[in-house]
């Protein structure tokens, strides 16, 4: 094998051409070139929402409904004595709507999340239906569970909100 270090001596020295036609590209746009580009727009959320997991609402038995009608009833009179009880309320949150508009399975079982918020009830509408703990509003209907908030670091003896009867 023969040593070719010169065989691109006659160009090595030569500039760059530059074209008389086409103005010279900024930096900034040839480095565009070579960027990411999404040719399917929507398709990383789309496979966002596939991978949560959504659970059906859980239909309460009548046992239920009642414990959780006199806890709201319990809440409702501490609110009224001026007291302000802190809980933690278990709620479903339905999934969102999808370009099909449901929000249900094959099943025709409603599908969504179960979320918790803890704070402090402010106020209650039987009317409309709706709690306002801290400052979310939820809706009666999706409330599952409330419990009371056990107080920590206190000296002082826990008062049972709900009393023997609601456990």
């Amino acid at each position: 094998m023969e040593n070719n270090d010169f065989s691109y001596k006659d160009i090595i020295e030569q500039h760059r051409p530059i074209s008389k036609r086409h103005s010279p590209m900024a930096n900034a746009d040839r480095a565009k070139q070579f960027s990411p580009f999404a040719a399917l727009k929507g398709y990383e959320e789309a496979l966002q929402l596939k991978q949560k997991r959504y659970t059906p609402r859980i239909e309460l038995t009548e046992d239920a409904k009642s414990l959780f009608d006199r806890k709201l009833h319990i809440l409702n009179q501490w609110l009224e004595d001026d007291q302000k009880p802190v809980v933690t309320i278990r709620y479903f949150v339905p999934k969102s709507v999808n370009n099909t508009g449901k929000t249900v399975d094959e099943n025709n079982i409603e599908l969504g999340a179960y979320l918790e918020i803890s704070g402090e009830v402010k106020k209650i509408n039987l009317e409309m239906r709706r709690i306002q703990i801290s400052d979310e509003s939820l809706s009666i209907d999706d409330v599952v569970n409330i419990q009371e908030v056990p107080l920590t670091g206190t000296s002082e003896q826990t008062i049972n909100i709900f009393g023997e009867d609601c456990v």
